[in-house]
């Protein structure tokens, strides 16, 4: 059996996971939904249609990032790219996000959750690459059932190489969030997120400096002083512990907090 198959078999074994007929392709403005997403590194995305498990559209950078033709890109594709390693990790995770969207939340809150965990992709020209996978649903059925969803691929090895095989359910819309589950856990919604939290203001402007921004640049953003920035900066790593800005950003990352 191909691995492709056996992620067949994995969603068609939750009952009205993937919805039964397709919609017209969505005309909606994807590159400005892209840009609503944390992408602090190169990145690719494209729509899926889930009753058919067929790509709709794929942004044109995924042939310079996996030196895929946009026209080629597949499901099957997809997992020729993975690390032999990921594959296992990934198959759990996809069985996950499907028991999480069919039996733990209702039909209507399908759309309010962004989906992410990170995988290594062979590269056209860099060789194994670590991706941070984001997805959100932008279409169900009345029953819940996914028609079409959202994907984002973006490279952050420049941040992180190392993969926790976590995976986060991040509730939109004031759902609660699902953070840091171990996929390969026995019972993973029994995790227990690390102690020490962050402010909105502070993961705010962690995802910024994720994104390139400068300490003046946030400061203009926000509109606070740099002074500010510079304090929320300093809260982050005495309440992590950690030494500095980009080993916070990398922890946000794995934990699903940005």
């Amino acid at each position: 059996m191909s691995k492709f198959e056996t992620l067949l078999d994995i969603y068609k074994s939750h009952q009205s996971y993937l919805g039964k007929e397709s919609l017209p392709p969505r005309t909606t403005d994807f590159d400005q939904l892209a840009s609503t997403f944390f992408c602090p590194g190169p990145h690719y995305y494209y729509v899926i249609d889930s009753p058919t498990l067929t790509i709709d559209y794929v942004s044109p950078n995924v042939e310079e990032l996996l030196g895929i033709r946009p026209d080629e890109f597949s499901f099957e594709k997809f997992m020729e790219v993975l690390h032999p390693d990921d594959i296992d990790y990934f198959l759990r995770c996809e069985d996950m996000v499907a028991d999480f969207l069919t039996n733990r939340i209702s039909p209507q809150q399908v759309t309010r959750y962004k989906i992410t965990y990170c995988l290594r992709e062979k590269t056209k020209e860099q060789g194994y690459r670590l991706f941070l996978l984001q997805t959100i649903t932008l279409q169900t059925s009345k029953e819940g059932s996914l028609l079409k969803v959202f994907g984002l691929q973006t490279d952050i090895t420049h941040i992180t190489a190392q993969n926790n095989h976590m995976i986060s359910f991040v509730g939109l819309m004031a759902e609660p969030s699902y953070l840091q589950l171990d996929v390969f856990s026995s019972d993973p919604y029994t995790f227990q997120n690390s102690a020490f939290t962050f402010t909105k203001r502070e993961i705010q402007i962690i995802k910024l400096l994720g994104e390139g921004l400068t300490t003046d640049e946030i400061s203009e953003q926000l509109f606070i002083s740099r002074e500010t920035v510079n304090t929320h900066r300093k809260n982050t790593l005495i309440k992590s512990g950690f030494k500095n800005t980009t080993q916070v950003l990398a922890h946000c990352i794995r934990t699903g907090l940005i």
